[in-house]
């Protein structure tokens, strides 16, 4: 078994015993339609925003809530070798997909940058788990991106009602991006985001002169950093929100995640919104 097979095991093991919850249920799809309560229905199945929006009792339906068809969507483009966010971003998709397999769904891989560099389908079988590793251990960070492509492209070709689960840093104009949430919504996927981020490019703690590099152009600056400190948090700030704001419009699940976070706090946050 790799290290990172390992690493991924022993995080989820320790979230799973940790929460004193069973693998199962972990994540699950959303309810596709109501029928008006009767009695003897589990209450935990009401919709109360139904309630709220009409006065009368309505029971969500799920389509399925096992068998989930989730594939994990890793950035690697020159930006990602940041502050460790590739390997952490690798990191987080082995868990995630060590917990999909501990609930008998399928997991699937797709690493993109300007192109498409890696696509397994979803499976869930240990061979397909293996292969799944293998594809995270060998892939590397490479220059530009066009992840906005890529997404409109993985909408059209995954199975209806998966599962995306993006990790990124998401250095992509905001508007772009809103776009391609609105496709995947509209083949009827569910998309989840990960943002990375490192505390420094969020804060810019440094003093004096500095160098500012483009990971992906190659492109320097040099700046002031007291001097430009305040407009530079501003700025993103401003662009957090927009994310942000771009993923609550379009219904996408969204995560900022530090990369100086543990693996295992990083899944906890992750796994008990869904649990």
């Amino acid at each position: 078994m790799s290290k990172l097979q390992l690493t991924a095991r022993a995080v989820v093991e320790g979230v799973i015993t940790g929460l004193h919850k069973s693998p199962h249920r972990g994540f699950s799809v959303e309810f596709s339609e109501h029928r008006e309560y009767s009695a003897g229905d589990e209450i935990r199945h009401l919709d109360w925003r139904a309630f709220a929006r009409s006065d009368r009792y309505y029971i969500k339906l799920y389509e399925q809530e096992t068998n989930l068809r989730a594939t994990l969507v890793l950035d690697t483009s020159g930006s990602m070798n940041f502050a460790g966010k590739f390997d952490y971003g690798r990191h987080l998709a082995a868990c995630l997909a060590y917990l999909l397999a501990m609930q008998q769904d399928l997991a699937g891989l797709a690493a993109v940058d300007e192109k498409l560099r890696v696509e397994l389908p979803a499976g869930s079988s240990p061979a397909h788990l293996d292969r799944l590793f293998k594809n995270l251990e060998a892939l590397k960070p490479g220059k530009n991106t066009d992840l906005v492509r890529e997404l409109h492209e993985l909408g059209e070709r995954l199975p209806r009602r998966s599962l995306v689960i993006l990790i990124s840093d998401l250095w992509i104009d905001p508007a772009d991006f809103t776009r391609s949430i609105q496709h995947l919504r509209y083949r009827k996927h569910q998309l989840m985001v990960l943002h990375l981020l490192d505390r420094a490019e969020v804060d810019l703690p440094y003093e004096g002169q500095i160098t500012l590099q483009d990971l992906e152009t190659d492109e320097k600056l040099q700046i002031n950093a007291q001097d430009l400190r305040e407009t530079y948090q501003q700025q993103v700030n401003d662009y957090l929100a927009a994310i942000r704001r771009a993923c609550n419009d379009g219904d996408a699940e969204y995560h900022p995640l530090f990369v100086d976070e543990s693996y295992d706090k990083a899944l906890i946050k992750l796994v008990s919104r869904r649990m």
